[in-house]
């Protein structure tokens, strides 16, 4: 799904969800948002390599301690980076061992974003 049609699906929801005294980074970090998914786009992260071992990745990663996990819930889709089950599991263990010999996770998913709009599987209208 391109980042044009999840805005109109969910354009009108989070008007009415975000409270109007709070912006949209805060209404994300708090759970506002609700759940932001897209089943396409991390079936096609599934078909990149693990960006740690370059083995498939068949177990993509939402990135932990950035600030956008609400209550109960994960960050967007659209921010996964592609993990084996081993790598992943590594991060899970020591994040900051993981990100010390591999970079910064929030670098891979945007990493990973620049591909998708680059090879057409995200755009913008």
């Amino acid at each position: 799904m391109c980042v044009a049609v999840f805005k109109s699906l969910y354009e009108d929801q989070l008007k009415k969800l975000i409270p109007p005294h709070m912006t949209f980074a805060q209404a994300l970090a708090l759970g506002y948002t609700g759940r932001i998914e897209d089943r396409a786009y991390m079936d096609w992260v599934k078909t990149l390599p693990c960006v740690s071992c370059e083995r498939p990745s068949d177990d993509p990663h939402h990135p932990t301690g950035i600030g956008m996990k609400g209550m109960g819930s994960k960050v967007p889709d659209y921010l996964v980076i592609p993990l084996c089950r081993n790598c992943h599991d590594a991060l899970h263990h020591n994040v900051k061992g993981w990100e010390e010999v591999n970079g910064q996770q929030i670098w891979h998913a945007a990493v990973t974003m620049l591909q998708a709009i680059y090879e057409g599987r995200m755009h913008f209208d």
